[in-house]
């Protein structure tokens, strides 16, 4: 049997090879008297290692859950921010600098431009008259 990292197995494949270890080490106890400890010690690591399993099991499902719960609040605190900030811009309007006490920015006055000059400059062309000249 070639011998492989921990790592390089799975756990169950670990514990199975652990157990099958142990049964054979219970059956033939009388015949191995020496390793009587090392039997005994590979026993407690078992158990820890199984106990730590389910412990990393249940771990899991609660990290699993946890992570539920706060991406249901942190979509509840999104929709109750955008009310807020709704209700804000209702109250105060749009343009009222009091928004920036919320984080907000206000939307600014819109810039008047001053046309230079309507269309073209040519007596009679049709261009002048028309909205869409450039």
């Amino acid at each position: 049997m070639s011998r492989q990292e921990p790592s390089r197995k799975s756990l169950d494949a670990v514990v199975a090879l652990w157990e099958r270890l142990l049964a054979g080490a219970e059956a033939n106890q009388e015949d191995l008297p020496a390793l009587e400890h090392c039997r005994a010690q590979l026993e407690a690591a078992l158990k820890d290692t199984r106990a730590a399993r389910e412990r990393r099991l249940s771990l899991q499902s609660e990290s699993l859950q946890v992570t539920q719960d706060l991406h249901a609040l942190v979509r509840l605190g999104r929709d109750l921010a955008a009310r807020l900030e709704s209700g804000a811009r209702l109250v105060y309007g749009r343009r009222s600098p009091k928004l920036a006490e919320f984080g907000m920015k206000a939307l600014l006055p819109r810039a008047v431009k001053a046309r230079a000059g309507s269309g073209c400059q040519v007596k009679g062309c049709p261009l002048g008259a028309s909205a869409t000249a450039k």
